[in-house]
């Protein structure tokens, strides 16, 4: 059985030598790259964690403020089938010191909360002063640290230094860290001895924002804008719709002339939601400004099964929490109500107006009604009355015990009686 036959590997190799400190960019570039295949760069066999961007079939990898830990080997593979096609391999030296002041180098910086830029001036001789400077597109000259012999280094401003910057005297090396990176930190850093300017940075910023900046949905519109603070050779800037780390071109703009600021703007017809902005010159990537797009909860067109189970549940629950509390306003109101019921009934009973004492003479009364009898007409319309009264009065005939105490006007007799004023209220 005949195996099945492969084109050889395609190797290709090249190097270059870097200056301590400053930014390389590599390339890769194939003739075609298919969905099926992957393009990546390694280092000594392992994946970089450095920035890498597909794009036009090439692939592109980022190296910031490069050190003697960036030397070695850095390899290109293109995979297709499970099989790697293609190797280019760069080899990357680094000189133990920045010397740099034949020749300025610009780097490209993010201007973000997470982004830093370290300025190093490293040198194999030893110097007795040292200090930063910066100019900006707009001011003069301004010192920004300083240290001598032996001293520590002294903060002049106006760009604070950051946890990485040298804090004592070191003859050979002096460092100036900025973080977070401003976008109107941009301008020429100079790192200059007691005889002369020993590197020369120009540090260009780069500023991605979205419009609106609090999150968007579906049925309103978007807008990107990248900046670029200042443009003295050509440079092209990209927009990128990115899918993993392959970057589609959406909008781009070429630049060839002096300029103090580019801007390069695209209304979304999509709305995906990780884009990034490029930088490049003459075919070298110098800058990625990723920005991610925040969509609302009002971005989806029909709720998702999760979401669709989610709502139901909150609804079931909404209606178990209306129905306790309409019965618990229902048995409050009939608490009041029985209660209310209550105190009227007991206001009738217990009214100390409803039953007041009346108190009358009961001697008085009988002798009123036995000189009412006595009268002559009294006696002729009821002589048997008259006879009784007379009999009871002087002893003769039955007499309540009660009635033998003889009326005096020192013997009153009085009897209370109770009765409603209800009743007699009309």
């Amino acid at each position: 059985m005949l195996s099945q036959a492969y084109p050889p590997i395609q190797t290709v190799q090249t190097q270059s030598k870097v200056q301590h400190g400053s930014d390389v960019s590599l390339r890769c570039d194939v003739p075609l790259l298919s969905k099926s295949s992957t393009l990546h760069w390694e280092k000594d066999g392992e994946q970089t964690p450095n920035t890498t961007l597909m794009y036009n079939n090439s692939a592109y990898i980022l190296l910031h403020t490069v050190d003697e830990r960036s030397e070695g080997e850095y390899y290109c593979r293109l995979m297709k089938d499970g099989r790697v096609q293609t190797v280019s391999i760069h080899t990357l030296n680094v000189t133990s010191h920045s010397h740099g002041n034949r020749k300025s180098q610009i780097i490209y910086r993010q201007s973000s909360s997470n982004s830093d830029v370290s300025l190093i001036c490293k040198s194999t001789k030893r110097y007795q002063n040292w200090k930063w400077t910066w100019e900006s597109s707009s001011n003069s000259q301004t010192d920004l640290i300083a240290v001598e012999n032996g001293g520590e280094v002294q903060i002049k401003g106006p760009i604070k230094p950051g946890r990485g910057s040298s804090t004592t005297y070191n003859s050979q090396a002096f460092i100036f860290h900025i973080s977070p990176v401003n976008f109107n930190y941009s301008g020429t850093y100079r790192c200059i001895t007691e005889t002369t300017i020993y590197t020369t940075t120009i540090l260009r910023t780069i500023r991605v924002s979205v419009e609106p900046p609090d999150g968007v949905s579906r049925s309103h519109s978007v807008v990107l804008t990248c900046e670029v603070s200042e443009v003295t050779d050509s440079v092209t800037l990209v927009w990128l719709r990115m899918e993993g780390n392959r970057g589609v071109l959406v909008k781009q703009q070429i630049m060839t002339k002096k300029i103090n600021m580019l801007r390069l703007k695209v209304n979304l017809s999509s709305y995906e939601t990780d884009w990034q902005c490029a930088v490049f010159t003459e075919n070298t990537l110098r800058a990625l400004a990723p920005i991610t797009i925040n969509l609302t909860s009002s971005n989806t067109n029909a709720p998702t099964e999760s979401s669709a189970v989610t709502n139901q549940v909150i609804n079931k629950q909404a209606n178990t929490t209306l129905s306790c509390v309409l019965t618990l306003f229902t048995g409050i109101l009939l608490g009041a109500l029985l209660y209310y019921c209550y105190r009227k009934r007991m206001s009738v009973h217990s009214d100390p107006q409803e039953s007041e004492p009346v108190y009358i003479n009961i001697s008085q009364m009988r002798d009123d009604r036995v000189e009412r009898s006595s009268t002559p007409e009294n006696r002729e319309k009821s002589p048997e009355i008259y006879r009784n009264i007379r009999r009871n009065r002087y002893g003769k005939g039955n007499m309540n015990k009660r009635d033998e105490t003889p009326v005096t006007s020192d013997s009153v007799t009085y009897a209370t009686i109770y009765f409603n004023k209800s009743r007699f209220q009309t």
